[in-house]
C-alpha cells in the first residue's frame, strides 16, 4: 500500500498555490496551505486542507508554525515576492523546518517562469528548452534554483520545476492574471459599445504565444513531483497549443458580443489606467464582487518594456514542452475554449457582468 501523500503548499492564496492546493485536496491529499491569509478554495473548506498562517521570510516564526508537519512528503513552493532577498529568505527557512521535522520529505517543486529564459528582457530562444543555457541578467529564478539544488546535494530528497508561460485562471483575494484582466477589458469596453480593439501593436497581435490553466498547471506540477524519473529536473509546461491574438481575437470578442478591431494606438495599461472610475460605477451597477482594479495597470506591463507587456509581445513567446509529455503527462486544454470558459466562470461568480 502507497503511503500517504501530505503537501505542503506555499504562497497557497495565490493564483497558482491556490489552484494547486485544490487539485490536490481533490485527489486526496492532505494538505497544509502556508501562506499570511487563509485560501478561498472552491467549493468551501476541504476537511483535506490546513490553513498556517505564517510569513516565511522570519525563520523564527517559520518554525513555530511548521514544526508541526512532521508528515509532510511534498513542498510546492508557489510563493513570490519581487524583492530576490525575501524570495530566497522564504525558501530557505521552509526547507530548514522540512528537512529537520519531515523524515518522509520526498520532494520540493518550485513554480518557475518563462522569466528562467529572459523573456521579460526581450526576443529570446524559442521554442525555449529546459537544456537551455541561462541568459545574462535573467536571473530572476537563478538563485532560489542554485539555494535548492545546493542544499539537495547528497539527500535522498528531489527537486523538480514547472516553468509555465503566461497562467490563467482565478483566486479569489488573489485574482490579477491575464484572463481576469481580460475579461474585464471587455466587459469595459461593452459598457462604452466600443468594439473588441487590441491593445498593443500589429506585431504584437502577429507573434506566438502560449498560456497555461493554472489547474492544469497544478496537475503537471503534481505529476513531476511524484513521477518516478522527474526529480532533479525542470519542466515547461503549457495547454499544449500555441496561437496569434491575431486569430484568437474575435472569439473572444464574440463572447462579449462585441466586434473584433484590430491594433488600437493605446496599450492595455493606458487603456486600464484611466478606467478605474468606470469599473467602479459597473462594480455598483452590476453587484459585482469587488475586484483590486488600481493594480491592474502595473501588473500588465510587469517587468516587460513597452510596447511588450504580459498581455502580448513583439516577439514569440513560446516554450518546448516535450520534456513534461516524455514523463507521461498528456494532458491538454484548448486555450480558446479555455478563455471562453473562464469569462464563463467569472460571470456566474459576478466578477464581470
Amino acid at each position: 500500500m502507497d503511503k500517504p501523500k501530505v503537501a505542503m503548499v506555499i504562497g497557497a492564496s495565490g493564483v497558482t498555490g491556490n489552484p494547486l492546493a485544490e487539485q490536490l485536496a481533490l485527489a486526496g491529499w492532505k494538505v497544509y496551505g502556508v501562506s499570511r491569509h487563509p485560501p478561498q478554495l472552491r467549493g468551501g473548506p476541504h476537511a483535506q486542507f490546513h490553513h498556517l498562517p505564517a510569513d516565511l521570510t522570519d525563520g523564527r516564526a517559520a518554525r513555530a508554525v511548521l514544526a508541526g508537519c512532521t508528515d509532510v512528503t511534498h513542498a510546492f513552493h508557489c510563493a513570490n515576492d519581487a524583492r530576490p532577498d525575501t524570495r530566497l529568505a522564504m525558501i530557505g527557512n521552509a526547507l530548514d523546518v522540512i528537512e529537520a521535522v519531515a523524515p518522509g520529505f520526498a520532494n520540493i517543486n518550485l513554480l518557475q517562469g518563462t522569466k528562467y529564459y529572459g523573456s521579460y528582457l526581450g526576443p529570446f530562444k524559442t521554442p525555449a528548452k529546459e537544456t537551455d543555457p541561462r541568459v545574462p541578467g535573467g536571473d530572476f529564478y537563478y538563485a532560489e534554483e542554485d539555494l535548492v539544488t545546493g542544499r539537495q546535494q547528497g539527500k535522498r530528497w528531489t527537486w523538480t520545476a514547472v516553468r509555465p508561460t503566461a497562467v490563467c485562471g482565478y483566486a479569489a483575494g488573489n485574482p490579477v492574471n491575464l484572463a481576469t484582466v481580460l475579461a474585464i477589458y471587455g466587459s469595459l469596453l461593452r459598457e462604452l459599445g466600443q468594439p473588441f480593439g487590441f491593445p498593443g501593436t500589429a506585431a504584437c497581435f502577429n507573434a506566438l504565444i502560449q498560456v497555461i490553466d493554472a489547474e492544469l498547471l497544478a496537475r503537471s506540477a503534481i505529476w513531476v513531483s511524484t513521477t518516478a524519473g522527474c526529480g532533479n529536473k525542470a519542466f515547461n509546461v503549457s495547454n499544449g497549443d500555441m496561437f496569434r491574438w491575431k486569430y484568437m481575437w474575435p472569439a473572444l470578442a464574440g463572447f462579449f458580443g462585441l466586434e473584433a478591431a484590430g491594433p488600437q494606438p493605446y496599450s492595455l495599461k493606458q487603456f486600464l489606467s484611466d478606467r478605474q472610475p468606470l469599473w467602479q460605477a459597473m462594480t455598483r451597477k452590476y453587484s459585482l464582487k469587488p475586484f483590486p482594479f488600481e493594480r491592474t495597470p502595473d501588473w500588465v506591463q510587469g517587468s516587460f518594456s513597452p510596447p511588450n507587456s504580459r498581455l502580448a509581445c513583439e516577439y514569440d513567446f513560446i516554450s518546448d514542452t516535450l520534456r513534461v509529455r516524455q514523463s507521461g503527462f498528456s494532458e491538454v486544454i484548448d486555450s480558446e475554449q479555455m478563455f471562453r470558459g473562464m469569462f464563463e466562470r467569472f460571470r456566474s461568480e459576478k466578477l464581470i457582468p
